[in-house]
């Protein structure tokens, strides 16, 4: 955790926000609305069965592989089912009371372990603003795209997007952060 700039940046960003539901805070630990949670590790989920949907408004509008930048053969031809499982477990009045639980708007990850077989893996706001509304949060769709944000807000039809095929080397690179770039492709800081 302490080496992750993500987190870094979470954390970061709830400190700066708002305490407690009722305005009032110390700043003394605990003041802050912010939790810690670890789970434990499934040697089930591999970079492929990793999928990112928002909902937006209590419904599922949009769905697609969570790790982007990279192109799965085995995905191909299963997205049907996929949309099917995923969507059936976004259905459970579980589900909705923890969508809900966050104003209807957030971002879901999902593990798709095969036929009939999802989890969800966590739950994060998004709120259409700041929050889930960067490229690396959203994934195959853009907020900033007219039409995507369309999708995402529910106001077209719902899309699930896998990636069709393989990115180029330059362009693969481009989207691994400095840290990873450093180990894969063995580069120095600079």
């Amino acid at each position: 955790l302490l080496d992750s700039a993500r987190v870094f940046e979470d954390l970061e960003y709830a400190l700066r926000g708002p305490k407690l539901a009722d305005g009032v805070g110390s700043g003394a630990p605990g003041d802050y609305n912010v939790s810690l949670v670890a789970r434990a590790w499934d040697p089930r989920l591999t970079l492929q069965s990793e999928f990112r949907g928002i909902a937006w408004g209590g419904k599922l509008t949009c769905l697609c592989q969570y790790f982007h930048p990279l192109y799965f053969e085995g995905l191909q031809g299963l997205q049907g089912q996929i949309e099917k499982d995923c969507l059936a477990l976004f259905s459970t009045p579980a589900v909705g009371a923890a969508v809900q639980s966050l104003g209807g708007h957030c971002i879901v990850d999902f593990a798709w372990l095969g036929s009939g077989e999802v989890i969800i893996v966590e739950l994060n706001p998004f709120d259409g603003v700041c929050l889930g509304t960067f490229p690396a949060s959203t994934g195959l769709f853009l907020w900033d795209n007219e039409q995507d944000q369309a999708i995402m807000k529910g106001d077209a039809p719902f899309e699930f997007r896998v990636r069709s095929e393989k990115l180029s080397q330059p362009a693969l690179k481009v989207q691994c952060n400095p840290d990873w770039r450093r180990i894969i492709y063995n580069e120095t800081k600079a």
